[in-house]
């Protein structure tokens, strides 16, 4: 059985799910095309309201467990309340805690998620902090075991000295690196993050992120999504993925560039969406590298996940990905 670390957040989720809110056209900037208002001062009455467990690494973690590996989260909670239900809910997904730090000198992180049900979309609300706090060498130096895939996520102020241990790290190992980098990453380092993850055997980003980053790094941008793949794509064996909402995903290398639209019958809320696609994808993509393969099983993870709400409740089994897979990759187009 295949072992992959998971680095990034681990969140007490509060769903609050409200039956519409104002949508602002904001087209004009391409990295935030629409806004979600409210009246100020008003009160808004929600349909529902309810807690999961959530996070980047979290939410990949569970989706390679139900996929039938062994994954292990690198990540951070207090000593308090929240720190031991976020910890009770990781071990009931039976993903492996024992690299789980708790420290009590910051609260554990909480996600607020408005969702917006007539739209289909969402704001996240973030406080209290599960990655800067948490101690990547002493993890590092306790864990003994083989890995073979170490995906990051969620990284923030620290994270230019946690990839340079990662990449020594992974070297040792001999594990390959699958990162998503974080908005944080994006605004406050971008020419240093685009530098960075030419060392990533696999990227992942949505349209936005992708959108920023070459914006910020470069100063121009074009809004085309086989642009930014060619743009972004580094070095003869890097993959480069690209989420693009309703539009789908692209995913490629320099040999070719794929894309492949999303099929949702059903859809409760968007969260999670982009996390189930990462660890659908790797799930197959570790097995055998086949890039259409693993295009349609992270298609086939995410449009799961997004008929539930909450990142884990819809994520499929290993079985229940091929068996979706298997209708969609017949759907792929070249670009």
């Amino acid at each position: 059985m295949k072992k992959i670390i998971c680095i990034g957040s681990a969140t007490r989720d509060i769903f609050v799910a409200l039956p519409e809110t104002k949508i602002i056209d904001n087209h004009g900037d391409v990295t935030a095309k629409k806004l979600m208002a409210f009246e100020f001062g008003a009160k808004e009455y929600a349909d529902s309201f309810r807690e999961e467990v959530g996070g980047s690494a979290v939410n990949v973690a569970a989706g390679l467990v139900k996929s039938g590996y062994r994954s292990f989260v690198f990540s951070r909670t207090s000593k308090g309340e929240v720190g031991k239900w976020i910890l009770k809910k990781i071990g009931k997904l039976k993903i492996k805690k024992n690299y789980m730090q708790q420290r009590s000198k910051e609260d554990s992180e909480i996600s607020v998620i408005v969702s917006d049900k007539k739209n289909m979309d969402h704001v996240i609300l973030r406080t209290g902090d599960s990655i800067v706090q948490f101690d990547l060498m002493k993890a590092i130096e306790k864990f003994r075991e083989k890995t073979d895939w170490v995906f990051i996520a969620s990284q923030k102020s620290n994270w230019q000295e946690n990839w340079e241990q990662l990449k020594i790290f992974a070297q040792k190992k001999k594990a390959k690196i699958a990162i998503n980098p974080s908005g944080y990453q994006i605004s406050n380092n971008p020419k240093e993050l685009l530098w960075a993850i030419k060392d990533a055997d696999v990227v992942f980003l949505n349209r936005d992120e992708a959108l920023e980053l070459m914006q910020k790094s470069r100063g121009a941008v074009n809004d085309n999504i086989p642009w930014l793949m060619k743009e972004l794509i580094s070095g003869d064996n890097q993959l480069v993925v690209i989420t693009d909402g309703e539009n789908g995903a692209h995913a490629g290398d320099k040999k070719g560039i794929y894309h492949l639209k999303i099929l949702v019958e059903k859809k409760a809320d968007t969260v999670g969406a982009g996390d189930a696609f990462s660890s659908g994808f790797l799930a197959s993509f570790i097995e055998d590298g086949d890039i259409k393969k693993a295009l349609s099983w992270g298609m086939a993870n995410s449009s799961s996940v997004i008929s539930s709400t909450g990142a884990t409740n819809g994520l499929l089994s290993g079985k229940e990905l091929k068996y979706a897979g298997e209708k969609l990759i017949e759907k792929i187009e070249t670009l």
